[in-house]
């Protein structure tokens, strides 16, 4: 069998997740839940959260579900069984959504969801169980019909959940933490470290490849270097140039702009982060589908960025680097 990802994220770093057990969940849904969470709440925060949880719960139990409708799935680790049309995985996924390995995974699966969530109209401010169902497309149409059991309420299998997601999601991520474990919006805690945010007895994660490691130790080396528009080094550089810098030094080329690097390399999610991995955010004139903000991720749940015209580089959390929602998590090599 195929294994999919366990609930840890941000490569060696836990997630801002607690560990302990959730109450009212087994240990495999209380894992998928915690995967849930920190993949969803990275991209559109707990908004995004608790309405992925509420459709995994809905859907699935929180458990992911081969079917023998569609054989695919049985090359891949499950915790049970669905006969829904040919649907796989936490959130039942069609073959329209992906491959059978990707509907399979925990992580892969929650970031389709949020692919369509976050590509929903006004998403943040329409109820969480009707935008549920927007994304979703379920039986629960609003049109009573034996399929919903005559429901008139659009999204109601996931209403029924919402109260629930609510509970889970306050167990596994506490209001005011982020997938940095608590650092808040902070960098790094006053005083613990030098005032370019890198801990004094950081090293390179052991498992970055080759390239990642010179590419971060590159990175690194400019901490202090001014911020400018434009520039892409030796002494200065905009958040764009310190990535595509730091990249060359280990010989690979990638693209000048933010607008380009999101589609260079790979997609990658939160709980799979490698050191030299790009971390593309809105910034203060992008958006989720157009980032106008990129950081290196360093391992260990710390980003090294050219924040803003009067900063330098420094490296800051994950969490506060992400605050404003992830554009796109990218692979190079």
């Amino acid at each position: 069998m195929v294994g999919f990802g366990g609930d840890t994220a941000f490569g060696d770093a836990p997630t801002c997740t607690s560990t302990r057990p959730v109450r009212g969940l087994s240990q495999a849904q209380a894992a998928n839940a915690r995967t849930v969470v920190a993949v969803a709440a990275a991209r559109g925060g707990d908004p995004a959260a608790h309405i992925a949880l509420m459709v995994a719960l809905a859907e699935s139990n929180l458990l992911v579900l081969v079917n023998p409708h569609d054989p695919a799935g049985a090359a891949y680790t499950n915790q049970g069984v669905g006969y829904d049309h040919d649907s796989l995985g936490l959130f039942q996924q069609r073959p329209g959504w992906g491959t059978a390995a990707q509907r399979m995974d925990p992580a892969t699966s929650t970031e389709l969801f949020l692919d369509r969530l976050l590509a929903t109209p006004a998403w943040s401010s329409l109820p969480p169980a009707y935008v549920a169902q927007l994304v979703q497309r379920s039986a629960y149409d609003g049109i009573p019909s034996p399929a919903n059991h005559f429901s008139a309420t659009v999204g109601a299998n996931y209403l029924a959940r919402q109260g629930q997601a609510a509970l889970l999601l306050g167990q596994i991520q506490p209001a005011g933490q982020g997938p940095d474990c608590g650092s808040g919006k902070e960098a790094l805690a006053p005083g613990a470290e030098d005032t370019l945010g890198l801990p004094h007895d950081w090293t390179i994660p052991a498992f970055a490849s080759r390239a990642a490691a010179t590419t971060v130790q590159f990175a690194l080396a400019q901490l202090g270097k001014p911020y400018q528009w434009g520039a892409t080094g030796p002494d200065r550089y905009d958040c764009s140039g310190l990535t595509q810098a730091a990249w060359l030094r280990a010989g690979v080329s990638i693209s000048r702009t933010t607008y380009d690097q999101m589609r260079d390399g790979v997609a990658t999610d939160p709980a799979h982060l490698q050191p030299g991995d790009l971390v593309l955010t809105p910034g203060s004139d992008g958006s989720l589908a157009v980032p106008g903000h990129v950081g290196l991720y360093i391992g260990k749940g710390l980003v090294v960025v050219a924040p803003k015209t009067g900063d330098v580089v420094k490296v800051v959390t994950y969490g506060s680097f992400a605050g404003s929602g992830i554009s796109a998590l990218r692979h190079i090599a």
